[in-house]
């Protein structure tokens, strides 16, 4: 298997958007995101969910059951906003034949 041409990396880069910790702030809150955070027993996890709260000290995403998950600024190693997805304009029949 080759490796990838630079410009290939340079363009999934771009697309995944991942941001610092800094980066994420009111400007953020109602939208979509995936935040991967440093667990107390070593590893990391993600959560993606939708932005809830954002200040100094943490953040707040509710995942699609409907938790609250608190996440401290700390803990977190990356942040990406995460694209809408367009909605089907014929749902009952999502695969094109």
């Amino acid at each position: 298997m080759s490796s990838p041409e630079p410009w290939q990396i340079s363009w999934v880069m771009a697309e995944m958007k991942y941001r610092s910790v800094d980066q994420i702030g009111a400007e953020h809150l109602g939208r979509r995101v995936t935040i991967r955070h440093r667990l107390d027993e070593g590893g990391s996890s993600d959560v993606l969910g939708i932005l809830e709260h954002v200040d100094a000290v943490s953040v707040t995403v509710r995942d699609k059951g409907g938790e609250r998950r608190v996440i401290g600024r700390a803990d977190i190693v990356a942040v990406r906003v995460v694209r809408s997805t367009p909605q089907l304009e014929h749902p009952e029949n999502p695969t094109p034949r």
